[in-house]
């Protein structure tokens, strides 16, 4: 019988099974949260919270197996195309957008509302690691190299703030800033950096100590709903039934569930109205008030299990395209929880930021859950690359073949870049280099030669 599909044992091999069940455990706690919150509101004539979650969530795991199967490797011929396409729709949101809460950031295609204020996460950090992975940076990053960067960061930062979403331009530009502290400096950049932080420091203790938020209006910078909410998180208390409330009652919530929290489906803060929001920005606040700190606790340590799973992809990466796109996809998930928690236990001024796979949105879950499918793909397939090829290689250069060389070379090894991936056509399936967690036992001795051992960067064996 003809075989039509075949799999690779190698993907399953390096599949990163953690990474996926804390996915999959924090999904579960987002849908038991939303069909709590969603068991005491009316939905007449449209479907409730729950289910249209559910839904989202079977269209992420589409999406997700597909952004699995495609080699991450093609992303880096597409990187502009993709970042093009997704300014493009930033700027069509202005013309053609719903606005929702005084900001216009979504695109009404019937079925669904699409946000490309999301998905330019994505792209963003693709593009980047695009640019960075043909670049030699090996005396450090220089002011002319941030050029390009600061363009692919600023460009949807600036179409984003005009929207306005303030949360989202900034989530967007600490994503993308985390990448750069891979990278080593030039003296004069660390110079300058340090003294525009110092500035920016001395600026802001200047506005908040003299209280000059408006002059800051009157420049354009801010608009006066963002002006409220950092002087609410200043002084909640100043207007405790108007601009402070959502974040008082949200912190009497999350102090409400003290140890073991209320219940499953127990909580009279959310359940009565008086916090805000509680299926989406401040989905934190009623899963605190149900579960309490303990099962704050657990959802924090899937969400610490998720993000370690996804540095571990990225440091065993063999390549820098992927280890910055692992890198920036796990930061960005890091700095949406940092922001979302923050802003419920009042920490942080309140931005429009969803929690990931427990607030309710579709374009955010997909876009999360593509994330982690992403990161995964590059953890399938780091046995394409090879730090250290072998030079001897008779099956690719067609040299004549000595008794002692057949001994040294039985991998057909192809001289390759460190970040080039191996070529199927030369190299066939069942002959590449890859690791396996028992390779070391199996492994044969060391070559009689003198001189010579069996490289440590992969095993040889015949198969």
């Amino acid at each position: 019988m003809k075989k039509y599909f075949s799999l690779d044992h190698r993907l399953l091999e390096n599949f990163c099974w953690p990474l996926l069940l804390a996915m999959f455990g924090l999904c579960a706690c987002g849908l038991l949260n939303l069909y709590s919150v969603s068991a005491h509101t009316s939905f007449i004539g449209e479907l409730s919270w729950f289910t249209r979650q559910c839904l989202f969530l079977g269209l992420a795991a589409v999406v997700m197996l597909l952004t699995m199967t495609v080699d991450y490797q093609y992303l880096k011929k597409i990187a502009w195309i993709l970042y093009a396409l997704d300014v493009v729709f930033l700027i069509v949101v202005f013309k053609f957008g719903v606005t929702a809460n005084g900001a216009t950031r979504w695109l009404d295609f019937g079925l669904f509302r699409f946000q490309p204020s999301e998905t330019i996460k994505i792209v963003a950090v693709i593009t980047l690691a695009a640019w960075f992975a043909k670049r030699d940076v090996s005396l450090g990053l220089g002011f002319k190299d941030f050029f390009v960067p600061a363009l692919i960061i600023l460009l949807p930062c600036f179409l984003i703030l005009r929207q306005p979403d303030l949360g989202t331009a900034l989530h967007l530009a600490v994503t993308c800033g985390t990448l750069f502290l891979v990278f080593k400096f030039r003296p004069q950049v660390l110079i300058a950096a340090f003294l525009l932080l110092a500035l920016g420091i001395g600026l802001t203790v200047y506005v908040a100590a003299h209280g000059s938020w408006q002059m800051l209006q009157e420049k354009g910078i801010l608009r006066p709903h963002q002006i409220a909410r950092i002087e609410t998180f200043l002084d909640p208390y100043k207007d405790p039934t108007n601009k402070g409330f959502q974040v008082l009652q949200s912190k009497t919530a999350v102090g409400g569930g003290q140890l073991f929290g209320r219940g499953f489906m127990g909580g009279p803060q959310h359940k009565n109205g008086f916090v805000p929001e509680a299926e989406t920005d401040f989905a934190f606040a009623a899963l605190a008030e149900e579960w309490g700190f303990v099962g704050c606790l657990a959802m924090l340590t899937l969400f610490l299990w998720l993000l370690s799973s996804g540095l571990t992809l990225a440091r065993r990466s063999r390549d820098r395209f992927g280890s910055l796109i692992a890198l920036g996809l796990t930061s960005l998930l890091f700095w949406q929880v940092v922001i979302n928690v923050g802003m419920v236990i009042g920490l942080l001024p309140v931005v429009g930021i969803p929690l990931p796979f427990i607030s309710y949105g579709g374009t955010s879950l997909v876009v999360t859950v593509a994330a982690v499918g992403l990161i995964l793909n590059i953890g399938m397939r780091r046995y394409l690359f090879q730090a250290e090829p072998v030079r001897e290689n008779p099956y690719v250069w067609q040299q004549p073949v000595t008794e002692e060389q057949r001994l040294i070379v039985t991998v057909p090894i192809r001289r390759l870049a460190a970040d080039t991936p191996f070529n199927p056509e030369i190299h066939p399936r069942n002959r590449l280099p890859h690791v396996r967690p028992w390779a070391k036992y199996l492994r044969r001795g060391r070559s009689s030669l003198s001189g010579w051992q069996t490289p440590d960067t992969f095993e040889v064996f015949e198969d």
